[in-house]
Order: structure tokens, then sequence, then C-alpha cells
């Protein structure tokens, strides 16, 4: 499965960061975006970030997740249809757990997809990662990932509290995992563990979404869009948001070779038919400091909490 061998920041971001500073680039981190400036032909002009400086550049290619894309898009795009088609595609939230035992789990030897309704997939990072490795104990990662509201799921996971995700964990891994996990701690012992919500985190793959995925060209001549949201094979995951990166920067390397552009992705008649009866909009832009408002993961202090409980779907972003 090329696991990595050790934790991601360090086996996988910083190589990056260093081939890409190795050759001239820079990468900036904690420098949030607050507008996406556009010119008076619609074109981007320029990043305007937080700390009110501008980045200015000769291609802008946005990874953003879809939720996070929707508050940024600017006045001047927010009725193409291009983008209209974007209100089609919405976030679900997806939480990933860590548990430690005290003893070591013989069941679990690699990736594992689960047959679970709450579990998506798990591994025993004390198995399969190097940096991890311990004979004696095992450290579960899973994908707590049930069926949301928004796809038709009759329980909102999201606002429930760690101790019930993870009491709910436990019986499913007894139920998996009957001569080795108890969910009363009877048999493996569970010594800690740490809850990592998202509120939006991949698009949901309800029925009939797929058409709505749009292409990574964009009407915008010096703006391209990537993300395991947009248009390719797989669906949103790691290997879609690589996919979609590989294929975003085809578009800009053909233009900046001047090749002829590959076809466009149709778009859906009544999405056309829908941005000619829209008015602009200013966006909304994203509210916040923490990750789960750009898109990410945290654990959630006790605030938050008591701030995500109060909270529509619709204010859960700028929660950070």
């Amino acid at each position: 499965m090329a696991f990595l061998d050790g934790n991601q920041p360090d086996r996988l971001c910083k190589p990056m960061v260093d081939y890409i500073e190795a050759r001239g680039g820079e990468v900036r981190t904690k420098a949030p975006v607050k507008e996406i400036v556009t010119d008076a032909d619609g074109n981007v002009k320029h990043l305007l970030m937080r700390d009110g400086t501008e980045v200015v550049a000769d291609e802008y290619i946005s990874a953003m997740p879809v939720d996070i894309m929707k508050r940024f898009t600017p006045k001047a795009w927010s009725t193409m249809p291009y983008f209209e088609q974007m209100k089609e595609l919405e976030g679900i939230p997806v939480i990933n757990l860590h548990l430690w035992f005290d003893r070591k789990l013989k069941s679990v030897d690699h990736l594992c997809f689960s047959r679970s309704p709450l579990l998506s997939v798990y591994a025993d990072m004390s198995t399969t990662c190097k940096e991890y490795y311990d004979e004696e104990k095992s450290m579960l990662e899973l994908v707590f990932a049930p069926c949301s509201p928004v796809a038709g799921g009759d329980t909102n996971w999201i606002s429930k509290s760690d101790e019930e995700i993870i009491a709910a964990t436990m019986l499913e891994l007894e139920r998996l995992f009957p001569l080795e996990v108890a969910a009363d701690g009877s048999k493996a012992k569970l010594l800690k563990y740490a809850v990592v919500k998202t509120p939006r985190s991949v698009y949901a793959a309800i029925p009939g979404r797929n058409k709505y995925r749009p292409s990574q060209r964009t009407p915008i001549p010096n703006f391209t869009l990537a993300g395991d949201w947009t248009s390719q094979k797989f669906l949103g995951s790691m290997e879609g948001a690589v996919l979609a990166g590989k294929l975003a920067a085809e578009v800009v390397s053909d233009r900046a070779a001047g090749l002829e552009p590959k076809p466009e992705k149709a778009i859906q008649p009544h999405i056309v038919e829908s941005a000619a009866r829209a008015t602009p909009k200013d966006p909304v832009g994203v509210l916040g400091e923490g990750a789960i408002a750009f898109g990410g993961g945290a654990i959630l202090t006790k605030k938050d909490k008591e701030v995500l409980a109060k909270s529509d779907p619709e204010q859960l972003i700028p929660l950070g």
C-alpha cells in the first residue's frame, strides 16, 4: 500500500517544500487569503491576503475544498454557469480517530476497508508505519465516516461528543474483532484517543453529483482549479486530489506552451438557465483562523464544541 514510513509533515510535506525551494519557489504557511481580486475583465488581478499584502502572479491555481471555493468566488464570477454548478456539490462530515491500545491487535495487519456502517477504513499504524512500529501495543487510525444527513443518514455524528463517537467505535470494533476487542474494555484496553473532526470534508458522492464536478480549466484565463472534487475518474480522496493536481498542472503547462486546450466539460442546461437568472453576489469569505475555517480538520476545544452544537450546517465552516 506504500505507507509512509513516518508522519506526513516530515515525510511527505517537507520533501515537497525542499523540492520547490531548491528551484527558487516559496511556500508560505499561516498566510490566509482574504479575497480573490479581479480586474475589469474578470481575470484575477491579485490575491489580497489578510495581512494586507498582495500576491501577483501569471497563473493562479486553487486547491480549496468546494465549500471554501464557494465562499471565495468573486462577484464577477458569481453568475457564470461554470461556478454556478458548484452549488450542487457539498462537503460531508468526516471524523478521524486515533486509538491507542495496551496490546497488539493481531487481526489488523494492513489497511482495511471496513464492513462497518460507521467505519470506512482503518490501519494499525504500529504495524504499517515504521515510525510508529511497536511489537507490544497497537495504535489504530480510523476514518469514522457514517452516512451523514446530507447523504440520507439519520444521525449528525459531527455534533456528537468525543465520548459518544469513541463508544460507538468500540462497539463496531467489538463486532469486527470479537476475540480481541470488547466495548467494556475487558479485552484490549483503550489507553487514550484523539478525535479529529472535519465538518465539511470530501463532497457528498450522492447519485447525480458527478456531472456537476467542474473541469480544471475554468473560463478565467489565468485561474485553474484543482482539488479532488474537480472532474476526474476518482471520487473525493487522496488519489483524486493527486490526479486533479496533475490535470491542473497540464492545463497551465499546455497554456504556457500555446497548445490547443482540451474540450470543455459540458455544463448542464438547467445550470446555464439558473446562472442566467442569478444576481451577482459579493463573496462571503472565510472567518476564523483555525484549520476548520479553511476546510481542514481539528481536535475541537470545549468552546468550539459549544459553537458547533448551536450552528446550522451553513455556518459550520467559519467555526475555526
